[in-house]
């Protein structure tokens, strides 16, 4: 018979308190058992007990008295796993107006479900970065934990795009790149070109930073190079910001011709491309990035690995020529010294472990699935969709319904679905009938039930 883990005695302990808590049989501020009675009543050794009191008395769901003994916090101890609110993304603030109890599925969210995650990876990542030794002195490099960047740099190269190094900084996600290129790049009153729709806090922190807003299509091909041209004819523009692979909220994917012609434009008229191109591992099929047809002058790369990891690693990257990296370096030292090279470190062994590849390959391949089984079934209650993206999470799709975008948000939430309105991915914030869909959240029958009421499936045929 297998031995129990002194950890997992442990635990059992602090669920059984916790859920004595929750029933009332400890009150806020009632005296716990002594360790010894603790012990005693649960036929675990003293150790044990003192050890679940300790790590209760850490977040202070227990008061330890010294000469008194243990108390129940005052703070009520929530049950675990309880949803309070939604979830953190990038539209945070209009999501977090929903009560997050009664959401059942959160068919606008911005990240993959749990069990799609590279949980394992990240757990086995995590034994071996303790098993190793002692970590960099102080805060660590400015640049980041340089095994990754040379990593980043070696997976950039296999796709033709040239790297090396000591043009690669490690940010916080993919959104502190974005912010270190906006704050580098640009001053207040810049022109800058942005795609409609677009990523929300792309938007956001280029109004933040007061800068001229131009907005031109995003087309099934990537950004209407056409409607640039025109733009150029008028203004010379700073910068223009796009999500090259799986577009977020599209799901479209910039062509290598597209790709070539905005290059040659940012040439011909010194602009900047910020590419944001996290997504890319996600294609069923390669998708060639913009920085692999420049040489390094007019393009700023960035990625994370938040879609093929977990959101929680918060690991990205800046990919850009000197003279753009230095004043990056800057600022990020200056806001927070360094990124965490713990989570550098950690994210360097799950991208070199063995299974990760594995681990792509399988998330690929059910995302494709997923988007043809969602797209009919979008299609089947009533969504038009704007394009049919062959993988990736995203779907853009127009909801038929005679009421006010808000309306049809709250009904959505009345009904247990959370939808992500497509007023926020536009750049002038106008309302919108065109939602975004993750295609990872979108097989649960409340979703159904709640199309069902707006556009009835008639069962006889017929239009």
């Amino acid at each position: 018979m297998p031995s129990v883990r002194k950890s997992d005695r442990r635990d059992a302990l602090m669920d059984s308190l916790l859920m004595a808590m929750r029933e009332g049989r400890y009150p806020p501020g009632s005296r716990l058992p002594s360790v010894r009675q603790l012990a005693a009543d649960h036929h675990v050794s003293p150790h044990t007990a003192a050890e679940a009191y300790n790590a209760l008395s850490a977040d202070g769901r227990v008061l330890a008295r010294p000469g008194s003994g243990y108390f129940v916090g005052v703070a009520p101890a929530p049950a675990l796993g309880t949803p309070s609110a939604v979830a953190a993304d990038a539209l945070w603030e209009r999501r977090s107006e929903a009560p997050g109890d009664r959401i059942r599925v959160d068919a606008g969210g911005g990240w993959l479900p749990t069990s799609w995650q590279y949980l394992d990876g990240v757990a086995a990542a995590l034994r071996q970065v303790a098993r190793a030794p002692s970590h960099s002195e102080g805060y660590g490099s400015p640049n980041g934990f340089e095994p990754l960047r040379a990593h980043f740099a070696r997976q950039l190269a296999m796709r033709q795009v040239a790297a090396d190094t000591g043009r690669i900084v490690l940010t916080q996600g993919a959104s502190q790149a974005l912010d270190l290129a906006v704050r580098a790049l640009l001053e207040p009153g810049d022109v800058v070109v942005v795609e409609d729709p677009a990523y929300p806090p792309t938007l956001e922190l280029l109004r933040a930073r007061g800068v001229r807003l131009i907005d031109i299509p995003r087309l099934a091909t990537g950004p209407d190079v056409d409607a640039l041209s025109r733009v150029l004819k008028e203004h010379p523009i700073r910068a223009l910001f796009t999500n090259t692979t799986l577009q977020n909220p599209t799901g479209t994917s910039t062509t290598r011709e597209v790709a070539l012609q905005l290059v040659k434009l940012a040439q011909t008229h010194n602009f900047t491309l910020i590419e944001d191109d996290i997504f890319a591992e996600l294609s069923p099929s390669p998708v060639a990035p913009i920085a692999a047809f420049d040489d390094g002058r007019h393009v700023l790369y960035v990625s994370s690995i938040s879609k093929t990891v977990s959101p929680t690693l918060r690991v990205g990257y800046v990919l850009a020529g000197p003279t753009t990296l230095a004043p990056i370096i800057r600022l990020k030292t200056l806001s927070a010294l360094a990124s965490s090279e713990l989570s550098e470190r950690v994210a360097y062994a799950a991208l070199t472990h063995p299974h990760y590849r594995r681990h792509l390959s399988a998330l690929r391949r059910r995302l494709a699935v997923s988007q043809e089984r969602v797209q009919n079934t979008l299609r089947t209650h009533g969504v038009d969709l704007k394009y049919q993206p062959d993988g990736g999470m995203f779907l853009w799709g127009r909801l038929r319904s005679t009421q006010p975008v808000g309306k049809l948000w709250q009904t959505a939430v009345d009904a247990g679905v959370l939808l992500a309105p497509g007023e926020s991915f536009c750049p002038d914030g106008r309302a919108s009938p065109w939602w975004r869909f993750n295609v990872a959240h979108c097989e649960d029958g409340a979703l159904t039930r709640f199309l069902t009421t707006l556009h009835p499936r008639r069962e006889h045929g017929g239009p």
